[in-house]
């Protein structure tokens, strides 16, 4: 793995670095069904210095987060599609003192039977090693990169891809009457505590199960379970996942999305899911409106619907159970941020408090714009 970091921009492995100075990682949590969370702090963080070795890799798009349990790192994502890449973050402290360290980052290779052209969005890792990575692919050409999870060594080697079922898959060329949409396919990636299931999910309705969802009406997206048979990760079932109708956001809009962008394992049957709802005015005036929640969804009772390949005019269907957990327009001291600081899409387990608490990461993707930047919230996770 080409690893570059603060003090040398020489090549390493990452397994002689996490093994180099007989460091033991923190603790991370999972295991936890948070009732609530509380703020505990914010921080922002800001691109490379001119002269840092760190500067040569653009800084900025950081879309999905992780936790190497080797070493304790943060590892995020980066969805730039011209040099796919994955930072390493330290973070420290907590309220006014908490902090995230930038202090590496390698870049993701192709191999033979790669994608052509990565999307990263969503990155999980097992304890052994095992990277993968989540592409939405490109639909915004012909023809059509699909959908996909790869899989890398700890030493960045590509390995080979998960399969992806066909119904997820759009056509090559020609209008999208089937699979993903462009820009709505795998934004998340998580896998289970116990790495017996990796979970990701389509942000919005295949095109043969439905429309994406208005401020008329809800939608149905997909999430898509893979099972570990002891020599890779194969698909399994797949369950509706309910998203409700966009928030009236006052004014026409041009634009709009409301989707899932991020998925975290508590157990097998308990997850974090986080849903990005966004509108912008069209016309001049550009007003914009985003909403970003939490839910804890459950599997348990939900249908298995893998076997059906179109989900439109079926009945009987039960989707997950939601309870909502978080909802940032409703976070004291955070509101009035929310306009700058509209586009969360990672979330990962935070290192355990001092007092033993445990705790929750969300970060906002900056779309390398002037405009947004990378900003991380840490939340104490409560009521468990």
């Amino acid at each position: 793995m080409r690893l570059v970091t603060a003090r040398t921009a020489v090549a390493v492995f990452a397994l002689v670095l996490a093994a180099c100075g007989g460091r033991t990682p923190p603790v991370w949590a999972p295991h936890v069904t948070p009732r609530s969370l509380e703020l505990l702090g914010k921080f922002v963080l800001t691109p490379p210095a001119d002269g840092d070795p760190l500067k040569r890799a653009r800084f900025g798009g950081v879309s999905g987060l992780a936790v190497d349990g080797s070493t304790g790192e943060l590892l995020g994502i980066c969805d730039d599609g011209e040099d796919s890449r994955v930072f390493v973050f330290r973070t420290s402290g907590e309220g006014p003192a908490f902090r995230v360290n930038l202090t590496a980052y390698f870049p993701l290779p192709s191999g033979p039977g790669a994608p052509a052209q990565l999307d990263a969005e969503g990155i999980a890792i097992t304890r052994g090693g095992r990277l993968f990575v989540a592409s939405e692919g490109d639909g915004t050409r012909e023809p059509r990169e699909p959908p996909s999870i790869a899989e890398y060594t700890r030493r960045v080697d590509y390995v080979g891809g998960l399969q992806v079922p066909a119904k997820f898959l759009p056509p090559p060329t020609g209008p999208v009457m089937h699979g993903v949409r462009g820009n709505e396919a795998f934004e998340s990636l998580t896998i289970t505590p116990d790495e017996t299931r990796l979970y990701t999910a389509t942000e919005t309705a295949l095109a043969q199960d439905g429309e994406p969802a208005t401020t008329r009406a809800g939608t149905l997206a997909r999430i898509l379970e893979y099972e570990n048979d002891g020599a890779a990760f194969r698909p399994g079932r797949e369950f509706a996942y309910p998203i409700e109708p966009l928030a009236d956001p006052g004014f026409t809009p041009g634009s709009f999305i409301n989707g899932v962008v991020e998925m975290l394992a508590l157990g097998r049957s308990e997850l974090l899911v986080m849903e990005r709802g966004y509108a912008e005015e069209e016309g001049g005036a550009r007003r914009r409106m985003n909403r970003i929640r939490v839910f804890t969804i459950f599997l348990d009772g939900a249908t298995d619907i893998s076997g059906f390949e179109s989900l439109r005019g079926r009945t009987g269907i039960r989707a997950v159970r939601k309870r909502l957990l978080l909802d940032l327009s409703a976070v004291p001291g955070l509101a009035d941020e929310l306009a700058a600081v509209d586009n969360f899409e990672g979330m990962a387990f935070g290192p355990p408090l001092a007092d033993g608490s445990r705790t929750l990461l969300l970060v906002a993707d900056d779309n390398f714009s002037a405009l947004q930047r990378t900003t991380f919230l840490l939340f104490r996770m409560m009521g468990m």
